[in-house]
Order: C-alpha cells, then structure tokens, then sequence
C-alpha cells in the first residue's frame, strides 16, 4: 500500500517565521492602526493568500506573533505553587512590556471586543496549559478557579502598570503584588521585604 500525498506544494515553514518577525517589527514601527495584512505580506515577501490561508485576520496574526503558536511552559517546570504565581506575576510584566504588545493592546482589545470566538480561544489555549500545572492531578474545582483568578489578576495589573500607572512599574511593586497573590492562593504569609 502507498501512502498518498497531499496534494499542492509542502507548506513552508520560513514563511511562518519572516511573517511573525515582520508583523512585530511593523507593529513597533507604524502601530495597529497603520498595520495591515497587505503592508504585513509586502515586507515579508509573501502574498496575500499565503497570509489567508495561514490566518484568518489581523488580530489573529497578531495574537500569533506577541504570544506564540503555544504558550512557554518552560518556566513553571519544577516550581510549587508559590513558584506558579511568581512566575505568573512576572511573565505577565514581562509580557505588557515588550514594545511589540504595548503598540497592539488597542486594537487587540477591540478586536477580542469584536469576536466572541477570538476571545475565548485566546484564553483558553493560553489559561488551559497554565492552570493545568497549577491544579496538577488536584480535582478541586477551586483549585482551577484560584489559578484562573491569579492569572487574570496578574495580566490585569500588568496591562494596568504598563499603560495607566507606569511611574508605579516597580520591582517593588510587581514583588508585593506576587507576595499578595501568593498568600491567599497558598495561605502562606505575605513577604514585606521590598528589596528584593
């Protein structure tokens, strides 16, 4: 027996990446607003069907190149819960920090307000993985709540202290909001120190 072969040419991988690279570098360089899927192909060197038939709108492309195909999961290995949260916290700035994710949370935001499907699968591809190792094989179903509620907990005050409340940005602050976030997730005491 012979496998068959898909029909038309193999997808190439390189395109994928030039897109995503380009889309961050013109989202830094014009804004959501200046950005289209047409000046997105034109610098990448693809046409336009190679970007429709890989994503299926602007805010999609987007949400690819700031976030990944799938999230990092790397950093939570071996952490306990106390370890979850400070990574949560810290991602979290780490992410509505980088000049590519400031310059889409606008249109991004609109967007999602826009797609009741975008929306829902953006939070749980990137939730799911992420609340699966907090609660582990604990089938509590307050366990998923708690870490649901620490991660929009912690994006939210991210998202916050990177467009509202910028002059508060510290490391002091973002060490009292995982200090915080982990006491009543763990019920451990809070850790006042500030100079860490």
């Amino acid at each position: 027996m012979v496998d068959a072969k898909p029909a038309g040419r193999p997808r190439d991988a390189s395109i994928d990446t030039r897109v995503l690279e380009v889309t961050r570098e013109l989202l830094i360089e014009s804004g959501w607003d200046e950005l289209s899927m047409r000046s997105i192909a034109a610098r990448a060197g693809v046409s336009r069907s190679s970007l429709n038939r890989r994503w299926s709108s602007k805010a999609e492309l987007v949400l690819q190149a700031i976030l990944g195909a799938t999230p990092d999961l790397t950093p939570f290995a071996g952490t306990d819960r106390s370890g979850w949260v400070e990574w949560v916290v810290q991602g979290s700035r780490q992410l509505f920090n980088r000049p590519e994710v400031i310059a889409a949370v606008p249109g991004l935001l609109l967007a999602l307000a826009e797609s009741d499907e975008l929306r829902a699968r953006l939070w749980s591809d990137f939730s799911g993985p992420a609340v699966a190792l907090f609660t582990g094989s604990d089938a509590d179903p307050g366990a998923e709540r708690d870490a649901r509620a620490v991660m929009a907990m912690a994006a939210g005050a991210a998202l916050f202290l990177s467009a509202v409340a910028v002059e508060d940005a510290t490391d002091a602050l973002y060490a009292r909001i995982g200090d915080i976030l982990g006491q009543v997730v763990t019920g451990e005491g809070t850790d006042d120190r500030v100079d860490r």
